[in-house]
């Protein structure tokens, strides 16, 4: 017995799912198709360019007994100069916009997550679950921040790692 994971995707004022996402690009869109060349961020003359930001939640399937100690966590929070990466766990759906959303830097470590429900990431949660069939975990929102002293071009890639417990 064993679970399957995708990623999910969320975008617009309803909270379209776009299911099996295999990237994440931070753009000036919300959206999950559109080439992040096509809606770049761009560096400010004063202040911080936020892009839109990311909302994406791991969709498990399968049989298994239990799941339990579920954390997100991503590969720097830096990933060039003068560029910043936030993140944070949400449990309510908020549409993404270009302005400051999660205001804190994302962790290298670890942040807690719940499974949340069969149908949808945006619940409350519970910390394991004994269910099988589908359950979604917690939406992880993440969204660069980009001031004045960045350079051009692409950042550095940024792994984002979703961990827990299975039995």
């Amino acid at each position: 017995m064993a679970s399957t994971q995708t990623w999910s995707e969320y975008n617009g004022a309803g909270s379209t799912e776009t299911a099996s996402r295999a990237e994440v690009n931070w753009k000036n869109i919300d959206d999950s198709t559109t080439a992040y060349t096509a809606s770049p961020i761009t560096v400010p003359a004063a202040g911080t360019q936020y892009s839109f930001a990311k909302v994406q939640a791991l969709k498990f399937a399968g049989t298994w007994n239990s799941l339990s100690a579920l954390t997100y966590k991503v590969s720097t929070a830096a990933p060039g100069t003068g560029v910043a990466l936030n993140a944070d766990v949400v449990t309510s759906y908020t549409q993404p916009v270009a302005t400051i959303q999660p205001a804190s830097a994302a962790s290298t470590t670890g942040t807690a997550a719940n499974f949340s429900s069969s149908t949808t990431p945006f619940t409350a949660g519970t910390t394991s679950t004994t269910a099988g069939g589908t359950m979604y975990a917690n939406a992880y929102r993440t969204q660069l921040a980009v001031g004045t002293t960045a350079g051009p071009g692409d950042i550095t890639s940024v792994t984002v790692t979703a961990s827990w417990t299975e039995s």
